[in-house]
């Protein structure tokens, strides 16, 4: 694959090198989570006013939606990263069948023919998912966090994401079968 292609495909995944940090802060706001609800407590901090996101105070609710928004990064943006480095769900045992050329074919085309149909579905109706959260101001109705519509659009951002580098991965893997070079390596 050509090395400007594997560039293209790294700083794609780059969000998801950031994400994979928050697995700390997951860890953190679950054993303050485990602690508050062991002692009877809800309210961790509360303060005069309202703050984005947060609203009027940080709550043990508040700390599992955290800890739902955290994982949903997690696992939208690791998604990308595992694409890139072939770390996916694969069927190896036919994969093991075939030689490098086929392998690379059936990747190629399973790009272009499931993943990016499937990535652009997700993005477009993610869009209108997200606005309508945004327009209504949907919020946790258990005291938790103020604004869905956060998460929710790392949904379609998250598909066109790796709609993208599907594509990338795609006309990297045809230029690579044209030249002959038959390594599977996208890193």
């Amino acid at each position: 694959m050509p090395a400007f292609l594997k560039k293209a495909m790294a700083l794609l995944c780059l969000p998801a090198v950031w994400v994979s940090w928050l697995t700390l802060p997951l860890i953190a706001t679950i054993l303050i989570s485990i602690v508050y609800a062991a002692l009877g407590r809800n309210t961790l901090i509360a303060w005069d006013g309202s703050i984005p996101v947060l609203g009027r105070a940080l709550t043990v609710n508040s700390l599992f939606d955290i800890q739902w928004y955290i994982f949903a990064l997690l696992v939208l943006w690791g998604g990308i990263w595992s694409l890139r480095d072939d770390r996916h769900v694969s069927v190896d045992f036919l994969a093991l069948q075939m030689g490098p050329r086929k392998r690379l074919w059936v990747r190629m085309i399973g790009d272009l023919v499931f993943l990016l149909p499937f990535c652009a579905i997700i993005a477009w109706y993610g869009w209108s998912f997200t606005e309508v959260a945004f327009r209504t101001a949907e919020g946790s109705t258990q005291g938790g966090l103020d604004t869905r519509w956060l998460i929710k659009a790392m949904l379609p951002l998250s598909f066109a994401v790796l709609g993208l580098l599907g594509l990338i991965r795609a006309i990297g893997t045809a230029i690579q079968l044209f030249r002959g070079d038959l390594t599977e390596d996208t890193r």
